[in-house]
């Protein structure tokens, strides 16, 4: 099976991914050792609402971020996936963050020539592309991050730098400490889940042989919500499968009453995401019993635990080992987990019929 064969993923993934995937920690330390000398929008200091403009993998960024500020963050972030801007993104009080790793992300100029007619504040977050150029002539804002890997796993890069904005706006405690646990625990994640550590020692290479021939299912609560749906982007993009994902407690009000008319061709590989010290307590008895649950529907769910014991390094460890569990799938499904040709078609159309 290639999943023993190191040399032989290597050949397979064309494109780098495992390489990127070992670079995580990487990517999270140079985004934070960067975040001093990125300039902020001039009257920051005085927005009362955060709007984020993103797509896929920045989206999927943007909404484990907002998971973690939760609690700590006195503003509303609110997450646009389109095309448009919410209404109450208007005037100086609102800051419009624009974050796209290409530069190149139609709706993302959308957004960006509505925050300019509504005179809103904007800041930027980019790899390049006619993004970075569009900001530089507008004269808002922008920083320009590098990054050598594969433009999906720049998902740790893009976390890290919206956490650095909060922290560098004095709206969040230095969050520096977890940080810095969350870099030593990814440098951990990939010595575990790497390709190099056999299939009988790599539990991410095992969920993957799991997979085979399933639909995944991934659930969490709380910000491990978040981290679930981040597996399932990962798990359509690399493994190029169908897979679900819901939040707890919410799964028990609608999904698990779905799992009972289920085709007897349909199968799960049921995944629940933990997060030590962090859940609600009846999170706890909730996920046992939602376990209960889908093990009477014929599935056994596997739990998966984050790493360390911030939020932070939790959320990363477990989008991490994710991550492999996709690239993992791909490799068994022999697709190279980084072209993405249905979608690129897509886009090509939506350019063409401008």
């Amino acid at each position: 099976m290639i999943l023993d064969d190191p040399e032989a993923l290597r050949a397979f993934d064309a494109y780098g991914m495992f390489n990127s995937l070992e670079r995580a920690a990487e990517q999270v330390d140079a985004a934070w050792q960067a975040r001093l000398s990125l300039p902020l929008p001039e009257n920051a200091r005085f927005v009362d609402k955060l709007v984020i403009a993103a797509l896929s993998d920045a989206a999927a960024a943007t909404e484990l971020f907002a998971a973690l500020v939760a609690e700590t963050l006195n503003l509303p972030v609110a997450i646009c996936r389109g095309y448009d801007l919410p209404a109450y993104a208007d005037g100086q009080a609102t800051l419009v963050i624009l974050l796209d790793h290409s530069g190149d992300t139609e709706e993302t100029f959308s957004a960006f020539d509505l925050a300019d007619a509504r005179g809103t504040q904007v800041l930027a977050i980019t790899s390049g592309g006619a993004l970075a150029e569009y900001a530089k002539r507008s004269g808002v804002a922008l920083w320009h991050y590098a990054f050598n890997g594969v433009s999906r796993l720049a998902f740790y890069t893009q976390v890290t730098l919206l956490l650095a904005l909060v922290e560098r706006l004095g709206l969040v405690s230095d969050p520096s400490a977890e940080v810095q646990e969350a870099i030593a625990q990814l440098r951990l994640s990939a010595q575990n889940f790497g390709i190099a550590v056999e299939p009988t020692r790599n539990p991410a290479k095992r969920l993957a042989a799991q997979m085979i021939e399933r639909v995944p299912l991934i659930y969490g609560a709380g910000f491990m919500a978040a981290v679930a749906r981040r597996w399932q982007l990962s798990l359509q993009q690399n493994a190029k499968t169908l897979a679900i994902c819901d939040e707890l407690p919410n799964l028990d009000y609608n999904l698990l009453q779905g799992l009972t008319n289920l085709p007897d061709s349909v199968r799960l590989a049921a995944v629940c995401l933990v997060a030590p010290h962090h859940d609600h307590p009846r999170i706890a008895l909730r996920q046992e019993l939602t376990r209960r649950a889908v093990m009477e529907a014929g599935f056994v769910p596997d739990s998966i635990l984050g790493a360390g014991e911030s939020a932070l390094a939790q959320a990363l460890t477990a989008a991490h080992f994710g991550d492999y569990v996709s690239c993992y799938l791909a490799a068994l499904y022999n697709t190279d987990p980084m072209p993405t040709p249905a979608i690129g078609r897509l886009i090509d159309q939506l350019r063409s019929a401008r």
